[in-house]
This record gives C-alpha cells, sequence and structure tokens, in this order.
C-alpha cells in the first residue's frame, strides 16, 4: 500500500478539518471513527468504522496501511456532568482506545500527533505547558482531564523507555467551527449560535457574561496539527489565541454576524464557571502555530455553516 496519514475521530468537529486540510495537500487519508464522515471514500480517502479499543483490529490498521503519520483527534462525547455520572464509561474508551494508538505508532514508527485538551490543566487565569504535572486538574473538568492526562503520560513513558521520541502533544483550547456539535452537548459557543439563531429578539444568557475563555477556530487547529506532522516537531505545545474573549462578547459576536436584533438578558442566578482562562502561546509562537483566523470571522463562518444545514 502507499504511504498514508491516519486520522483517528475523522468525523469531528477537528477531524473533518484535518482530512479536508490533508487531502487538499495531496495526501492519502484513512480516517477512523464509529460516525460516517460527510466525505465518501475515493482515491484519496478510506473510512474504517473502527472501535480502537480493540487491539486486534487496531494492530491489523497499522499492518495494513504502511504510515507515515497519525494524527490522533479522537474524543468521547459528552460533558462534565455526564462524565461525572459515568466515569468508566467516559474514561475506558479514551484511555484504551489511546494506548492502542500509542504501541502501534511506537511498532510501527509512526510519527503520532497527540491531541490533548485545555481540560488537563488546573485552574488558573494562564495555561503554561510545564505546570500540568505539578498541578492536579479543575474539580469542574475532572473525568474528562484525567482521560487526557492519563495517554499523555503513557506517552511520556514510552519515550522515556524507548527513547522513542516521534510524537507531538498539541494542547487545544476551546475550538469551534463548521463541524461544532449544536445538540444535546454543546458548548457554549455552539449552543448560543443555536439559541441566537433559533430567537426571535429575546436570549437568556448564563450567568452574567464576565468569564473570559481562550478560543481557537477548528481550521487553525488542524492547520497546527499538520505543520507538527510535517516537520516532525517533538514538544508539547498549548494551541490557543492568547486572547481573552467575555462569555458577553461572543454572545454579541454571534448576534453582530446574525444580522438580527436580540436583546440579551443575564441570568445571574446561574452560576459564572472560572473567572479566566488563557493559554499562554510562547511555545506556539515560537514553532510558527498561532492561529490565523480571527475571532469574529470563525464564527461568521461556524454560524453560516448551521444556518446552511439547518435549511437543507
Amino acid at each position: 500500500m502507499s504511504k498514508a496519514i491516519l486520522v483517528t475521530g475523522c468525523s469531528g468537529l477537528v477531524g473533518t478539518h484535518i482530512v479536508d486540510q490533508l487531502i487538499e495537500k495531496g495526501y492519502f487519508v484513512v480516517g477512523v471513527d464509529l460516525k460516517k464522515p460527510n466525505r465518501k471514500n475515493s482515491v484519496n480517502f478510506k473510512f474504517h468504522d473502527l472501535d480502537l479499543r480493540d487491539v486486534t483490529e487496531t494492530s491489523v490498521l497499522f499492518d495494513w496501511y504502511d504510515f507515515e503519520g497519525c494524527i490522533n483527534s479522537f474524543g468521547i462525547k459528552g460533558t462534565p456532568k455526564t462524565a461525572k455520572e459515568n466515569p468508566v464509561d467516559f474514561l475506558e474508551p479514551s484511555i484504551k482506545g489511546n494506548f492502542n494508538i500509542i504501541e502501534n505508532c511506537f511498532r510501527k514508527d509512526v510519527w503520532l500527533v497527540f491531541m490533548s485538551s485545555v481540560g488537563v490543566y488546573e485552574s488558573a487565569p494562564e495555561f503554561i505547558e510545564d505546570t500540568v504535572w505539578k498541578t492536579l486538574p479543575s474539580q469542574h473538568d475532572w473525568y474528562p482531564s484525567w482521560s487526557k492526562r492519563v495517554p499523555e503520560l503513557y506517552l511520556e513513558a514510552y519515550g522515556v523507555q524507548h527513547d522513542w521520541k516521534n510524537w507531538t502533544v498539541v494542547r487545544p483550547a476551546n475550538i469551534f467551527g463548521e463541524y461544532d456539535n449544536f445538540g444535546e452537548w454543546a458548548m457554549a459557543l455552539p449552543a448560543n449560535i443555536k439559541k441566537v439563531y433559533e430567537s426571535d429578539g429575546e436570549i437568556v444568557g448564563w450567568g452574567d457574561g464576565t468569564p473570559t475563555r481562550d478560543f481557537i477556530y477548528a481550521g487553525d487547529v488542524a492547520s497546527a496539527t499538520i505543520k507538527c506532522f510535517e516537520e516532525r516537531l517533538h514538544i508539547v505545545s498549548n494551541l490557543g489565541s492568547g486572547e481573552e474573549i467575555s462569555i458577553k462578547r461572543m454572545v454579541d459576536t454571534i448576534i453582530k454576524v446574525s444580522g438580527k436584533d436580540i436583546n440579551v438578558t443575564w441570568d445571574t442566578s446561574k452560576p459564572n464557571g472560572e473567572p479566566r482562562r488563557r493559554m499562554n502561546t510562547t511555545i506556539q509562537e515560537k514553532y510558527g502555530l498561532l492561529p490565523q483566523t480571527g475571532f469574529e470571522e470563525g464564527v461568521n463562518r461556524t454560524y453560516i455553516h448551521y444556518t446552511e444545514k439547518i435549511n437543507e
């Protein structure tokens, strides 16, 4: 078989962008997910409906294709609340699946880009890469955090025990984009896009709108992970904008791109959550991994995509 790139979670928010960009660059892409992608099989794309927890099937996949790289973007759908209610169902697929990917990448000498998460960090105003192992994760994100922390540790252990450095770890901030989840488990930005689209002139915001978050467009996350693979960057790096955007500004931006006249009332009886979150971007900047898409432009693309899908 010809050289290929494996993309796990190929049907997800970031995975779809990664597949699109890799094919545009001329790569042959093998996609793995439990959900069918929008893209059909072709001369440059092959989809496998595969449970990565299955040791035998995952090994066979790596033996069948001659992979030169793996961008591991799969994750478990849910929220901190659903993870707390069913911790085993949340943790087991992520940890076991990631272990299989790591072991096979090592076995076949495949460059691995592991997509971790902002959730690995403790509660802090700014997230810096080398602080993770000095602290415990935020109680709010306890189970989602460990679903990414444990594979990171496993990867570090392989590096130490086998002197294996053919891997990159990226920790994206709050990702948003065209292929986001706007349904039951929607995060703040896509949930508010849906709310604004359906509004007849009034919406209610959660909390007082003052907490800040670091948002990054999914296409920029995809570009950064591909760059890490192509340049074989053995680093651990945040992927964020380095900019603090308040929830109020987020909602105002969605309303602006929608072109609608909407009044927002903030329900201060609801909790605000963490007051500030921002990624330190020093390592990103050093390796040319900073995002190229402005927040408003990314929100506009996401809003247009959502309205087009709703009206299909």
